[in-house]
């Protein structure tokens, strides 16, 4: 394969032109909040229809 200087030139000029473009704008951090606020909302409604009977014992043992 023969590439020509100018070819390889524009090869790599183009390559650091494409790295320095801007990043993507980051969505706002309210509405990332907002989206885990209405998914911890549906995943307790969700926990909230399993019955659980008093006598259930949770899997852990708090120690002071």
């Amino acid at each position: 394969m023969d590439i020509s200087r100018r070819q390889l030139a524009a090869v790599v000029l183009a390559s650091t032109a494409a790295a320095q473009a801007p990043p993507a704008p980051k969505p706002e951090p309210e509405a990332d909040v907002d989206g885990a606020r209405l998914q911890q909302r549906a995943a307790a409604q969700i926990i909230a229809r399993v019955p659980l009977p008093m006598t259930i014992e949770p899997a852990f043992l708090f120690k002071a």
